[in-house]
Parts: structure tokens; sequence; C-alpha cells
């Protein structure tokens, strides 16, 4: 575990929630973080998407996202924020025009599309080492309570 990681999850308080790694990440940059839930435009092959702003950040996740996925992409984006990715000014229309006006954006893509301003390699393992020691404390103690109901 990075020691970002682990400084964070210890300002976590016992049996920590979404919402509390959420509040924690924007005590680090010092802005509010929202997590929107965004309906409408194709996402494609975009799985979630972070807008930076002046007064605060955005992590915008499909509304159709399972929530486990949805968590995973929360918790990806709340990793570019961590390690101080800004991402740039968007280059293609993403159909998020009201969301990322205005802002720096990081997004993650399936597709290997060069239209897309995505973060390179180290920045991409940081974020999914982050989202996966996140997701381990925030999922701790699920998997005997999951065993247990469905044998």
């Amino acid at each position: 575990m990075h020691d970002q990681v682990r400084d964070l999850v210890a300002s976590l308080p016992p049996a920590p929630r979404l919402s509390d790694v959420v509040d924690a990440v924007a005590g680090r940059v010092g802005k509010p973080v929202r997590v929107v839930d965004v309906d409408g435009p194709g996402w494609g092959g975009l799985t979630a998407l972070v807008a930076q702003h002046d007064h605060e950040a955005m992590v915008l996740v499909p509304t159709t996202a399972p929530p486990l996925y949805r968590m995973h992409c929360v918790l990806h984006e709340l990793g570019h924020l961590v390690r101080g990715d800004t991402g740039a000014p968007p280059t293609t229309q993403l159909g998020f025009d009201s969301w990322v006006s205005g802002g720096h954006v990081c997004q993650r893509s399936l597709d290997d599309r060069p239209d897309l301003v995505g973060a390179g390699g180290a920045d991409e393992h940081f974020a999914e080492a982050f989202a996966y020691d996140l997701a381990q404390v925030l999922l701790a103690g699920t998997v005997d309570a999951d065993e247990r109901t469905y044998g």
C-alpha cells in the first residue's frame, strides 16, 4: 500500500463508507469533491471522469453503473485527485459540457482514442492501485456476511 493511501486510510472512521473516502480526498486536495451520477449522453468506452475546477472537483459516473463497478470508478478517479493528476481541458465534445466546461478533465476510456485526454501509465497504475486498496478497506467484513447469506 502506497504511503498516500495508508495515510488516507488512517484518517477514515471505523467501518468507512465511500462518502468518507470522498470527504477525506476533499480534505487532501483542499476543495469539495462531488460524485455526480450522470444520465443522458452516450458514455461509449468512457468509464468515468473527474472534472477539476478551481472551486471543486466532480467525479462523473454513469447512472447505469452497477454499485460495485460504480464504487471502483469513483475510487479510481479519486486516486487521480490524490496523486495530483491535473488533466487538461477537454479536446473533444464529451456530451457532458455543463459539467466539464471551464475545467480540466482526467478520463479513462476502454477505447484507445487519441482525441480523449487521459492520464498516462504511472498515473493509471496509481489510480488502479488506489481503487483496489480502498475497496479492500470499504469491503472488509462483507465477504463473511455474503458467504453466510449465499452459502
